[in-house]
């Protein structure tokens, strides 16, 4: 009886164990979970309760500016709010900033008379309320390292020439440092990264890195339209400086309807000029023929006068005193008068003209008298 009773004792505690377990692990797993948001929670606090100095800049290595962080407005609802930075060169005496006007807001600026490059600043700011004074955490550094040049300005572009061979076309890229009297004493020795992409390709950024002149040839781009984008940096330094504002490079297609124009009137004054050509040849077609194939001379018989072949009145051959005085009345037979013909007859010229001048039988008769 008694065992029986010592189970059910057991049992009851089990069964209370079973119940009251699960509630403290789930408490406990509550507390674990929770336990970094309180962590998170305290370091957010540690840092919003006091001044950070977050950035310090350097345009040239002869003045430098640093800003921080101010109070959280949750953490301290006090307006009267003072903020005051000190330094210290190396291990020197504490001072206070010379300019809190020059950076802005939460800002100290060190003109030329308090920068000394290669030497270490340490400073810290603090804040003054009616609760107590809130320190920021040193920040040490050398000017040299802090140096951060102005972002490029007026980045154009310049389309060269154009061939019918090449694929693409050649874009001169340039561009202007904003303040040149940062750089005109040599401290800073600029050098230029230059980025471009296709508008359709936003992660496919192309680089030319390390450019000492402010320029660039980007050789055979393709048609296509393209954002390009330009920072620097000091050569000593890592510290690029901010991006130039982009401009959009428009490669544009060959110019086909110019040239087929330009084909057009070549043709038309080509034609236009082949027309008078035959307009010419037309109108003064015999001179031309003349100049270009000249007469041929008609062949002549040497010893022949060709005036003497034409036909002429037989009074002109004979001269009535010759006749008279050749003639005589008994012995001379009636003249018969011949009309000349011009013939052509090859044969010896002292045979020919007594021909043409006298009848045969004028010449018998001269040459022997009549005996009967």
């Amino acid at each position: 009886m008694l065992f029986l009773r010592s189970l059910e004792n057991s049992c009851v505690m089990l069964w209370l164990l079973v119940l009251v377990l699960p509630g403290v692990a789930c408490s406990a797993l509550t507390q674990n979970l929770l336990q970094p948001d309180n962590d998170h929670r305290d370091g957010a606090v540690a840092v919003t309760t006091r001044p950070h100095i977050y950035y310090c800049r350097s345009p040239n290595m002869e003045v430098f500016t640093c800003w921080w962080h101010p109070l959280d407005n949750n953490s301290e609802s006090d307006d009267n709010i003072t903020y005051s930075l000190t330094y210290s060169l190396e291990k020197g005496p504490r001072r206070e900033c010379p300019d809190y006007v020059t950076g802005g807001p939460n800002s100290c600026h060190f003109d030329s008379g308090h920068t000394s490059i290669w030497t270490i600043y340490c400073m810290n700011v603090m804040a003054r309320t009616s609760h107590g004074v809130f320190s920021s955490k040193d920040h040490c550094l050398d000017v040299a390292d802090i140096v951060e040049t102005e972002a490029p300005v007026n980045l154009t572009y310049t389309l060269l020439n154009e061939t019918e061979e090449e694929a693409g076309r050649t874009a001169m890229v340039s561009w202007v440092y904003p303040n040149p009297s940062h750089i005109q004493y040599g401290w800073i020795t600029l050098v230029f990264e230059l980025q471009y992409r296709r508008i359709a390709e936003p992660n496919n950024w192309k680089v030319k890195g390390l450019l000492r002149e402010p320029w660039l040839e980007l050789l055979d781009l393709p048609v296509g339209e393209y954002i390009v984008r330009v920072r620097c940096r000091s050569r000593n330094n890592g510290i690029w400086s901010k991006w130039s504002t982009p401009v959009l490079l428009c490669v544009p297609v060959k110019s086909t309807p110019d040239k087929l124009l330009a084909l057009l009137l070549v043709t038309g004054v080509g034609v236009m000029f082949l027309l008078v050509i035959g307009f010419g040849f037309i109108l003064q077609g015999k001179r031309i023929k003349a100049f270009l194939l000249p007469p041929i001379p008609k062949p002549r018989i040497r010893g022949i006068n060709p005036l003497l072949l034409k036909p002429s009145p037989s009074y002109l051959l004979y001269p009535l005193p010759l006749l008279s005085s050749l003639s005589t009345p008994s012995l001379s037979p009636p003249l018969t008068i011949f009309s000349i013909y011009s013939f052509s007859i090859p044969s010896p010229s002292y045979l020919l003209y007594p021909l043409l001048l006298y009848p045969l039988p004028l010449l018998s008769s001269l040459s022997t008298p009549s005996l009967s």
